[in-house]
């Protein structure tokens, strides 16, 4: 029996337009009433997330940063910070390609270069940064919890950003996303782990924690559930990965397939 459902947001439970799907207050009472918590793994920043945070009503953990920071209530609970200094020269070469590069802390986003798609009205952008650029004590001391890469030469896909990450050392990896953009995050962080940490935390056995995804960054999390299944949009990746896709696309996946494996 599921007792927990952990969803990725952005183009799983969000459509293209960042809007829940219809019928979703039904769909959390149906799991209220069958003792089913619901919570999400997402790849923003906290300061990205609290806002549908709040307008869902979650008061579980939940991770954010791709499982870099565990969150709740808005106060951090657990966190897998990496040092920044081993990915100077990553950062100056991506800074010289005019590639925008976001350094999160804590789950507050800071600009380390104003960019186009800083300083103008960008939908791809999802949050507002604070302009600071990386110093030299940074180098040093500063501790993030992840570095997110945008490309704006969107001509030439990946290429570009998978041209940096070959300059990762074995302590990082990456988690792309569509293609114009990477994450860089701890080599022990993805959304698996996330699961397996939150599932402890509310004491559960991975077995009963049912997970949805749509993206390469979701895989982990869904090998990790009892049951990992992709919704109609997902990629094709996570489709031959995933113990059931669902029908439809989206946050009208989400809840049709939840519904469907909770009553089975």
């Amino acid at each position: 029996m599921y007792k927990l459902i952990i969803c990725d947001l952005d183009d799983t439970l969000l459509d293209p337009m960042k809007q829940l799907p219809a019928g979703f207050d039904n769909f959390r009472q149906t799991l209220d009433e069958r003792g089913i918590k619901f919570t999400l793994a997402t790849g923003r920043s906290n300061q990205s997330v609290q806002p549908f945070m709040d307008v869902l009503n979650i008061d579980l953990p939940y991770a954010s940063s791709n499982g870099a920071v565990i969150m709740q209530k808005g106060q951090k609970i657990h966190c897998f910070k990496m040092a920044l200094g081993p990915l100077r020269p990553l950062i100056e070469i991506a800074q010289s390609m005019g590639i925008t590069v976001i350094y999160v802390v804590d789950g507050v986003e800071y600009a380390a270069n104003l960019t186009d798609f800083i300083q103008k009205p960008n939908p791809a952008n999802l949050s507002t940064q604070i302009y600071r650029p990386i110093v030299a004590r940074d180098w040093q001391e500063l501790k993030v919890d992840k570095v997110f890469l945008a490309d704006p030469n969107s001509g030439v896909g990946l290429s570009r950003l998978y041209a940096l990450a070959n300059n990762l050392g074995p302590h990082y990896h990456y988690h792309c996303f569509e293609d114009w953009a990477m994450d860089i995050v701890s080599r022990q962080v993805d959304k698996g782990n996330a699961l397996k940490w939150i599932a402890q935390y509310l004491q559960l056995a991975p077995q009963e924690v049912l997970a949805v995804g749509d993206g390469e960054n979701d895989l982990p999390m869904i090998q990790a559930a009892g049951h990992g299944f992709a919704v109609a949009n997902a990629i094709l990746e996570l489709q031959l990965q995933a113990d059931s896709i669902a029908k439809a696309a989206y946050g009208q996946g989400v809840i049709e397939e939840c519904l469907r494996l909770i009553q089975a």
